[in-house]
């Protein structure tokens, strides 16, 4: 594996409706692998002032520090046996969770439930969460039960870039769980008029090529586990329709972050966000930590033109 298997679950805490699915997730999580849970609640640093009912910074931290109380309160319930310890931090949601989880083995925050212009005007905390965490990052619908956890383990695979980081969390998960491992690779060419021509004179090639190309990336894992079922699938789709797609009857998808680039710094692409805001399932975005020495090979499109 690439990041820390010996620390502790952190899960994140708001209070609201929104984060209990995470919260169960969490302590599951934490059962599942022996773990401490953390349970991390970010105050903001200023008081949301209004004319008639100011917030002192008193009232912020009592506030927080009974979130934290309630919380911890709801994992005795679900698992007395769990060392948890609470933490409250003080100032930007995004970089304290993200500081918070340092030496972490998990993350785990609520799916993005905001609309659209405060999500714009305040920024997405799961998907920058996901952009920036050193750690594994988990979002979970707020309806999530353990109970929801079946079917399986669907890959979201684009290229050779970062696979076997990938498939390695993915089948080290499937081999702790039980579960299946399905493997989902989509093409569309971004230009719909192109994409048609392409599809319709060479849809059959690259449906071949896709599958062969994944069943080599697969091939040391099929041999290293030889007891995990796992199925391919190739299609001619929008690679983000195609995940949440496939995630309806899943328990997990999971999905690679790429190493921080010069220009971009660290950042989750459009697919990865999309699947952030709609999979009806978890989502594990895992991040890379070994710079690529080949270039990759999976990938059989790029800025509109086939790659052959």
């Amino acid at each position: 594996m690439t990041h820390d298997n010996t620390g502790p679950v952190v899960v994140g805490v708001d209070g609201g409706p929104g984060s209990s699915g995470a919260l169960r997730y969490a302590v599951e999580e934490a059962r599942r692998t022996g773990a401490e849970l953390h349970l991390v609640h970010v105050s903001p640093s200023y008081p949301p002032m209004s004319p008639m009912m100011p917030s002192l910074p008193a009232d912020i931290a009592s506030t927080g520090n009974e979130i934290l109380k309630q919380a911890r309160n709801e994992v005795t319930e679900l698992a007395p046996e769990l060392g948890v310890e609470t933490i409250r931090h003080t100032g930007s949601r995004v970089a304290e969770l993200v500081t918070g989880a340092e030496g972490a083995r998990l993350l785990v925050v609520g799916h993005e439930t905001r609309s659209g212009l405060e999500r714009l005007l305040a920024g997405g905390t799961t998907a920058s969460v996901a952009a920036h965490a050193s750690a594994p990052v988990v979002a979970v619908p707020s309806e999530w039960t353990p109970e929801a956890a079946t079917g399986p383990i669907v890959v979201g695979l684009k290229s050779q870039a970062h696979a076997e980081e990938l498939l390695g969390a993915a089948f080290h998960r499937a081999e702790a769980t039980g579960a299946p491992i399905e493997v989902v690779h989509a093409w569309k060419l971004p230009d719909e008029y192109l994409d048609r021509i392409e599809e319709r004179t060479h849809g059959e090639y690259w449906l071949t090529r896709g599958s062969e190309l994944v069943e080599k990336e697969l091939a040391p894992w099929r041999r290293d586990y030889p007891n995990t079922p796992v199925t391919v699938r190739v299609v001619h789709d929008e690679p983000a329709h195609a995940l949440v797609d496939a995630s309806r009857d899943a328990r997990l998808l999971m999905l690679v972050r790429r190493l921080p680039s010069r220009v971009l710094g660290s950042h989750l692409g459009g697919t990865a966000r999309a699947v952030l805001r709609a999979a009806p399932c978890p989502v594990e975005v895992v991040p890379a930590v070994r710079a690529l020495t080949d270039a990759p090979g999976l990938e059989l499109e790029k800025s509109g033109a086939m790659l052959r």
